[in-house]
């Protein structure tokens, strides 16, 4: 059995603790094991964890959750997600627009970062620890603790803390209910007078119909829309990406590219966008 191996159980085990401080510092230690410069730590007055890699600091509100994403580094977890929407296949300058649905912990902007303004960058995430790690990983930002709906109004949230699939449509585990003020994206860009829009970014655990329809009105502004119509929605599982394709074809998109492997994945550029 190999040293690695020796420590690997109870590092893992120490790693799911309920005490921030065993588990940072067991995550360090597997960081440490593998020759890694990655380093995490816990702020308790945000309550927050954070990574460092090199030079860049990164905010996260779950342990594990984080370090699925984050345990190659900084660099490969933008890579991977801007690669897993097509984004390769867009051109950004310092003046487009993106708009990130379900923004998470800003893990977009690792990638966007030096292509387009900061200020550009505008971001709806429901979610309170994520909204924090948010702010923190994108200062320049401009965030919205908001959900996208096809109305305006209050409606219940599903929370799910650990695996961070939280929802607007009830799914099959979450860990408790809130209550969040939600605006269609038609009334932000109007409210706004934003005219424009490079690239929408669509990723809400099965509600993307909804916000889809609540930018009906607009959507003629947007030039780029990447989706992610998984297996997410509701108790069921049901997959959006019909729906949504269908959609977006009568609202004259194309499907540009879809992902190799994660078929519910596409990008669509909008032919009569000038």
């Amino acid at each position: 059995m190999s040293f690695k191996s020796l420590f690997s159980w109870p590092l893992n085990k120490l790693q799911s603790s309920n005490n921030p401080k065993l588990a940072v510092t067991a995550s360090n230690i597997k960081f440490f094991l593998k020759r890694s410069q990655l380093n995490v730590s816990y702020d308790s007055k945000l309550d927050l964890y954070l990574i460092k890699d090199g030079n860049k600091i990164h905010y996260f509100g779950n342990l594990l959750r984080g370090l699925k994403f984050y345990n190659e580094g900084l660099m490969n977890r933008s890579k991977k997600l801007f690669n897993s929407y097509l984004l390769e296949n867009i051109k950004f300058n310092d003046k487009d627009i993106v708009i990130d649905c379900g923004a998470n912990y800003g893990d977009l902007w690792l990638s966007l970062e030096g292509k387009i303004n900061p200020s550009s960058y505008i971001t709806f995430e429901p979610g309170i620890k994520e909204y924090q790690s948010l702010i923190l990983n994108a200062p320049d930002g401009t965030h919205n603790c908001l959900g996208l709906d096809n109305k305006n109004g209050r409606v219940q949230f599903f929370v799910n803390e650990r695996y961070g699939d939280s929802s607007l449509v009830e799914p099959i585990n979450y860990s408790h209910l809130v209550e969040i003020e939600t605006t269609t994206l038609s009334s932000y860009i109007e409210s706004k007078e934003i005219t424009k829009i490079k690239l929408l970014k669509l990723e809400a655990e099965g509600y993307e119909p909804e916000i889809l329809e609540g930018a009906r009105s607009s959507i003629h502004m947007i030039e780029y829309i990447a989706i992610d119509g998984g297996y997410e929605r509701g108790i069921n599982e049901d997959e959006t990406f019909t729906s949504l394709n269908s959609f977006l074809l009568k609202s004259g998109f194309k499907m540009i590219a879809r992902h190799e492997t994660k078929h519910h994945k596409a990008l669509y550029r909008n032919e009569v966008y000038k």
